[in-house]
């Protein structure tokens, strides 16, 4: 007898499968806000940045991120600025649609994920040649790289059984 692919949709997510949604939820919270403020900056008025990133981000105009966030706005232009925000939002909705057909157990979703994933990997590798001393790419490889393992190994859990 065939399971019932409603008790597979019943079951509950692994906890791999579950760290592997919240990850993808934060990196679409994270892409989201980005790309809010950037657009809400590609709108300021010209030369206003400083103050009006300190009073958006809630911190002092005086402080070290802010002017070097003003000298990075200064070079490029508020088209620049909103085709940024705009890619950020874009990506940041991909990451949520990837989490939630994770959650819902679409049979492809895992196939989407090792696909989207190892997308990733070649621009990862570029940031570490770039930047060999910063830790924090590093982590983002290895966390990407487990993500893409775990979900190879286990990319049919969410496949019905063949009836027969």
């Amino acid at each position: 007898m065939s399971e019932d692919p409603r008790d597979r949709q019943r079951r509950p997510l692994s906890a791999g499968f579950i760290a592997v949604i919240v990850f993808k939820y934060l990196k679409a919270a994270a892409f989201l806000l980005l790309g809010i403020v950037a657009l809400r900056i590609a709108r300021l008025p010209s030369h206003s940045e400083p103050m009006e990133i300190a009073k958006f981000l809630r911190v002092e105009a005086e402080r070290e991120g802010v002017r070097r966030l003003s000298e990075l706005l200064s070079q490029v232009t508020p088209g620049q600025v909103q085709a940024f925000g705009a890619a950020s939002v874009f990506v940041g909705l991909v990451f949520a649609a990837e989490g939630s057909f994770l959650a819902a157990r679409i049979w492809w979703a895992t196939y989407f994920t090792i696909f989207l994933t190892a997308l990733g990997i070649p621009l990862e590798i570029g940031e570490m040649l770039k930047r060999p001393g910063n830790l924090r790419v590093y982590a983002l490889f290895a966390i990407n790289v487990a993500i893409l393992v775990y979900v190879w190994r286990r990319r049919n859990e969410f496949r019905s059984p063949p009836e027969g």
